[in-house]
């Protein structure tokens, strides 16, 4: 029987962070006692927030897209990361009608300070993105984790370490990463929790894993605990035929990138006109029509939904080859 659970956070919360469970605070406890380690795991070094209902779960998706809304606090809605949705915060939850509504999210940085108030006299190691960045600073995290009781991790944990000792592996609010904007967010996350929890077992070990969330529930996380790949996949195949999703249509974003905000946003928007007159063809475009600032840059793109996406693309080829500033990348 392979060693794979869940704690629901809505009922198990301690008191000294609620998003550390009261057993998963003993669990370490014990791991220390037995001079074991143990992982804390977080499948990204941050999220956007999102709102859950505490009493049935639920958690509000984009009716356009299939993806769950983030939390945006200035304006304050709930907003699709992918096709620019948004709505009004309800006070009540929609499915169930209460109004316990939560918003969540938690990052390394944040958890490593938790767990240091909780066990101030242990050495805790956070390893991601911002403290390991070659070969070298690997090494080096080599060397931290032999001394380390309790490691903090982000997904570069399921490639290229392999160690011992280590008690339980609890993967700590999984549901922040379903809201990423991408229609196979639930796929790769669900690839990476699976490669995470067989490279333990391949060891030979008595790990057990932990699931810790608020959405016990959630398809995902049951076919996760159950090791139901084939429900998982049939799902998954459903939703992307429904929503015009690969391998149904081809998927690709066109990227503009500017100094100038309104010439970013124009160039884009001016692509998406010409798209619109000389094709006459059964196609979406999705527009993100506010433009994301990166590096003193505007990045304004527009998503393309087609099954021959190269044929419908030849009429713009020569924007393509000729500006560097404007990408494809096909999906």
């Amino acid at each position: 029987m392979k060693h794979i659970f869940t704690v629901d956070l809505s009922k198990d919360k301690s008191l000294k962070n609620q998003y550390l469970s009261n057993t998963l605070i003993t669990n370490i406890e014990q791991s220390l006692k037995n001079n074991k380690k143990t992982i804390l795991y977080l499948n990204k070094r941050w999220a956007y927030d999102l709102l859950v209902c505490k009493d049935c779960n639920y958690i509000k998706k984009c009716p356009k897209c299939d993806i769950i809304l983030s939390v945006h606090k200035n304006p304050k809605v709930l907003m699709c990361h992918h096709c620019s949705y948004s709505e009004n915060i309800s006070l009540k939850c929609e499915s169930c009608e209460w109004t316990n509504l939560k918003n969540i999210w938690v990052g390394t940085e944040q958890i490593e300070e938790s767990v240091l108030k909780i066990f101030p006299w242990v050495k805790v190691f956070r390893l991601d993105s911002d403290n390991v960045s070659n070969i070298s600073s690997k090494k080096d995290a080599l060397e931290n984790i032999k001394s380390s009781n309790i490691i903090i991790w982000t997904k570069m944990i399921t490639t290229g370490f392999d160690f011992n000792d280590i008690a339980t592996i609890w993967i700590i609010l999984l549901e922040q990463e379903l809201q990423i904007p991408k229609y196979d967010t639930e796929e790769k996350i669900y690839s990476n929790i699976k490669q995470l929890i067989w490279r333990w077992w391949r060891l030979g070990g008595e790990t057990n894993i932990i699931i810790q969330t608020f959405v016990p529930n959630n398809e995902m996380i049951k076919n996760l605990i159950e090791l139901n790949y084939k429900d998982f996949f049939k799902k998954t195949l459903e939703e992307r035929k429904k929503f015009n999703y690969p391998p149904f249509v081809e998927l690709a974003t066109l990227r503009y990138k500017d100094k100038n905000k309104i010439n970013s946003i124009k160039f884009i928007t001016d692509l998406k006109t010409r798209l619109d007159v000389i094709n006459n063809w059964d196609y979406e475009i999705i527009i993100f029509e506010k433009p994301i600032k990166r590096d003193n840059q505007y990045f304004s793109k527009i998503i393309i939904k087609w099954k021959n996406l190269r044929e419908f693309l030849q009429n713009i080829k020569k924007e393509i080859f000729k500006n560097k500033d404007l990408v494809v990348i096909f999906e």
